[in-house]
């Protein structure tokens, strides 16, 4: 998923920086957010994911193969649920 934690690994790519190490690194959107990378990680498609901890944790539980080798970002997940203003001032 494109997140702002991920600029990094952006601009890094941008200038090249992996090429001068000689690693061939290249990045992919998932638009379908952890599941599709857990999918991915599956079938050998990717070699290496940003992910979040719950949904890899899950996958592994399930038969994932994979391993998680460090953390990337250590904060808390805030979810909110959030309704359109319209269906706020509507009666039921």
């Amino acid at each position: 998923m494109p997140e702002h934690f991920n600029l990094a690994w952006y601009l890094t790519l941008k200038e090249g920086e992996y090429k001068d190490e000689n690693i061939n690194l290249r990045w992919h959107d998932y638009y379908g957010g952890t599941g599709a990378m857990c999918k991915a990680l599956r079938d050998g498609d990717i070699d290496i994911a940003v992910i979040l901890t719950e949904g890899i944790v899950k996958d592994i539980i399930a038969g994932n193969p994979s391993k998680i080798v460090q953390t990337f970002v250590q904060t808390p997940l805030h979810w909110g649920a959030c309704m359109s203003r319209k269906i706020l001032h509507t009666k039921p």
